[in-house]
């Protein structure tokens, strides 16, 4: 055996990869210039004095040109105490149990939109992982589900003619749409800047305004009877925006992605899709600002609620506010969320909010009907009543609550009737207590 004389360095090998593998100066040389230097690689922080080194070195030399224009470079996944993963050691989970027990979504998305896919160390939490699938994932498949739900009840279906535009009647359309369109924007920009942290960081927000602002927001819409404008409006921009957000998230929940998009077109695969620009056009800036004023309104006057310790369900007679809002919607939304009868702006107090707490009579009485409200449709779940049954209520106390709220009760809780006693044959009968006043329900399908 003999030794090989000047060895070079493995890594010379490597480096020499763009030029071998087409055999340049030698052959190939227009083929060789269209692909170099490189559009992208992507490896270790390790190989910033190895292959990343070489790669210019090489090319320099030979073309006076870096190898390669973009780069991602990885940190090392660590177990959670901050030292290096070991068998031997076993302080790390299984990667298979992880995805089994919060699937590969939550695993990926967790990764992606963390500092180890930004060339710096990452200690490996479980818990983090469950964050994800808890929060995130679970508010979009919700969204999907409350709207495939209704859709399928209603016997809605997508058509072409029903394009996303900002001029949608409802202001909540709009300003999903308007979102949807800025999410799109900062995620392209993030993505031609290779910048994968900072793209993936930006869907909590946006899956949370989805699920705990425009669908809460808009479910009176989708339960609603009647197939009106306002409904096939709401059906349209959820559609649309399920759809387009699918094709969004494609790279960083490639999984539920494809199920979501599957489902709402009958397409192949979201993946077989080109990545999408949504039009800037529908952006509308000063909505997207007026919306976040209002929810920051709404938080500080429920804090107000909160510290009082005043039920949301108890309606309040009137909040001052001493900022402008430009919208008759935008203040009924102030005083939807709030649950009070009147939003009056002030700019001469000096609190953002001043909440009236005194609680009439009368609205003492509707607060009541409120609980009544929430325990009849807690008992339509335990009862396992479908969203769209139609149910009888029988009821025995606070007489003086159904007397003034009968219509109200009724609504809100798709009952056909509504008798003062007891009734044998109901499906579910169970006793409450309204301030201090003993109250029977029974229901019927």
């Amino acid at each position: 055996m003999k030794r090989v004389p000047d060895v070079l360095d493995t890594w010379f090998d490597s480096g020499s990869m763009p030029f071998a593998q087409k055999h340049y100066p030698f052959e190939n040389a227009d083929d060789f210039e269209k692909s170099f230097p490189a559009q992208f690689i992507a490896e270790g922080q390790d190989q910033t004095r190895t292959w990343f080194y070489y790669l210019h070195v090489i090319s320099t030399a030979i073309k006076d040109s870096n190898s390669f224009e973009n780069v991602i470079v990885n940190g090392t996944v660590l177990a959670e105490d901050g030292k290096k993963m070991s068998k031997r050691l076993k302080n790390y989970p299984d990667p298979q149990f992880i995805i089994d027990k919060y699937g590969a979504d939550s695993l990926r998305f967790y990764l992606m939109s963390s500092p180890v896919v930004a060339a710096q160390n990452l200690n490996f939490s479980e818990k983090e992982v469950a964050e994800v699938m808890r929060g995130m994932l679970r508010m979009l498949w919700n969204s999907y589900s409350f709207f495939t739900l209704y859709a399928n009840i209603d016997g809605w279906k997508a058509s072409d003619k029903q394009p996303a535009t900002n001029d949608r009647k409802n202001l909540l359309d709009r300003w999903i749409i308007s979102e949807l369109a800025s999410l799109s924007n900062e995620i392209n920009s993030a993505m031609e800047s290779y910048d994968l942290v900072r793209a993936a960081r930006l869907f909590p927000k946006f899956v949370d305004n989805l699920s705990n602002w425009y669908v809460r927001r808009s479910r009176k819409r989708f339960w609603k009877s009647e197939n009106d404008e306002d409904k096939n409006e709401a059906y349209a921009t959820m559609h649309y925006v399920l759809v387009e957000l699918s094709k969004l998230m494609a790279p960083f929940m490639p999984f539920i992605s494809d199920e979501i998009y599957k489902n709402l077109t009958g397409k192949e695969s979201v993946h077989l899709e080109s990545y999408p620009e949504i039009d800037p056009m529908l952006i509308d800036g000063k909505l997207n600002e007026e919306m976040s004023l209002v929810r920051e309104i709404i938080t500080q006057a429920l804090q107000l609620r909160a510290k009082e310790k005043i039920k949301v369900r108890q309606p309040l007679s009137m909040l001052t506010i001493n900022r402008s809002v430009s919208n008759d919607d935008l203040l009924e939304i102030i005083q939807e969320e709030v649950n009070v009868k009147k939003v009056v702006v002030d700019k001469t107090i000096s609190e953002n909010v001043l909440l009236n707490t005194e609680i009439s009579d009368e609205l003492r009485l509707e607060g009541q009907a409120r609980e009544i409200i929430r325990h009849i449709q807690e008992m339509r779940k335990e009862a396992g009543y479908e969203v769209d049954n139609r149910i009888k209520i029988w009821y025995n106390g606070v007489l003086e609550v159904f007397d003034n709220f009968n219509e109200l009760i009724k609504k809100e809780t798709l009952a056909d009737g509504l008798e003062q006693g007891k009734n044998e044959q109901a499906d579910l009968e169970k006793q409450f207590e309204i301030e201090g006043k003993e109250l029977i329900i029974g229901i019927k399908r």
